[in-house]
């Protein structure tokens, strides 16, 4: 790994501390958006667009808690990674 930093770092003359910084912005980035659609997916499902739409859902009976199960935990889940990535992107937006 370091050597490719090397080599990156000389043949586009930028510094590695760069490299890494964008490097890590556009991991962030494409983490956010992986997440996001997956959230969508997964509400598309139901009819739903949260965590919390789902749960209403259970709430009025439309769904079991044993037809949703698996997926109000994996929304949870996933809202709170995408709330962290955007944490820290906003973070980083700041500096």
């Amino acid at each position: 790994m370091q050597d490719l930093l090397q080599a990156v770092e000389k043949e586009l003359n930028i510094s590695k501390e760069k490299l890494i910084e964008e490097g890590v912005k556009r991991f962030l980035e494409v983490e956010l958006r992986n997440v996001s659609l997956e959230i969508k997916k997964l509400g598309e499902r139901y009819g739903v667009d949260s965590f919390n739409g789902l749960w209403q859902k259970l709430e009025r009976g439309k769904v079991t808690e044993s037809e949703c199960f698996d997926d109000l935990t994996k929304f949870e889940y996933l809202e709170t990674e995408k709330e962290k990535i955007s944490k820290l992107l906003h973070n980083y937006r700041k500096l």
